[in-house]
C-alpha cells in the first residue's frame, strides 16, 4: 500500500466500513433446545428454542467500532496533505469539521479513546459523545425496485431458514449520545455521514 496515495486511503477506509456487516449468519446464530421431562418420565410435547444473533463480546464489538472510526478520522490528515500538495489551505478541512456535528463527534470520540473522557482541551462538538448499546443484531432487507418482495426467517426445530427475496446480515449496531445520554444519531449515521462528507470534500478539490 502506498501510504501517500489518498485514493488508496479512501478505498481502505471504505472497506473497513463494511466491517460492520457479515453475510455468514450461520457463524453467529446459535439455538438451544430445551425439553421438559414430565413426572411420569415422558417428555413434554412443547419445545422452546433460544436464538442468539451474534456471538462477539462487548469488548470485541467496541474494538471493531473503533477500527472503523479511526479509519474515517484518519482521512482528515491525509486529506490535508493532499490539499497541501495542490497549494490549497488545509483550513478547508477544519472548516468542514466545524460546520458538521457528525465530523465533530467523530473526532471527539476518537480523541476521547486516545486521551480520556471527557476531553480536557479540544472538544470539537461540546457534546462529550458516548457510544451506547453496542451489540450485534440481525438485519433483513429486500431488493430495491422489486414489488411485493419479502425477507424473513422461519424458526424450525433444526434451526433457522431464510425465506423470501431479500438478504440477511449480522451487523454491529449502537447509538451515539451526548454526555447526558441524549440521542444524537445512530452509529450507522455517524459512520456513513462522516465518510460522505470527507469524500465530498476530496472530490470537490480533485484529491481522488
Amino acid at each position: 500500500m502506498d501510504y501517500n496515495d489518498f485514493s488508496e486511503r479512501l478505498k481502505k477506509t471504505l472497506n473497513s466500513l463494511n466491517g460492520r456487516f457479515d453475510d455468514d449468519i450461520a457463524v453467529y446464530v446459535t439455538h438451544e433446545k430445551n425439553e421438559t421431562i414430565n413426572p411420569d418420565n415422558t417428555k413434554t410435547t412443547e419445545i422452546s428454542y433460544n436464538y442468539i444473533f451474534g456471538n462477539d463480546d462487548k469488548e470485541t464489538i467496541i474494538n471493531r467500532i473503533f477500527i472503523i472510526l479511526y479509519n474515517i478520522a484518519s482521512i482528515k490528515d491525509h486529506l490535508k496533505n493532499s490539499l497541501h500538495k495542490k497549494g490549497i489551505s488545509a483550513n478547508v478541512v477544519e472548516d468542514e469539521i466545524n460546520n458538521s456535528l457528525h465530523l465533530q463527534v467523530l473526532i471527539d470520540i476518537v480523541n476521547q479513546e486516545k486521551h480520556g473522557y471527557p476531553l480536557k482541551k479540544t472538544n470539537r462538538s461540546n457534546k462529550n459523545p458516548l457510544i451506547i448499546g453496542a451489540c450485534q443484531v440481525l438485519q433483513t432487507s429486500v431488493p430495491a425496485r422489486v414489488e411485493n418482495s419479502v425477507s424473513g426467517l422461519m424458526f424450525t426445530p433444526s434451526g433457522i431458514q431464510l425465506v423470501g427475496d431479500g438478504a440477511q446480515k449480522i451487523k454491529i449496531d449502537a447509538e451515539i449520545t451526548d454526555g447526558d445520554k441524549n440521542r444524537l444519531f445512530s452509529l450507522d449515521e455517524l459512520i456513513e455521514t462522516s465518510y460522505e462528507k470527507f469524500l465530498a470534500l476530496a472530490l470537490k478539490h480533485n484529491c481522488c
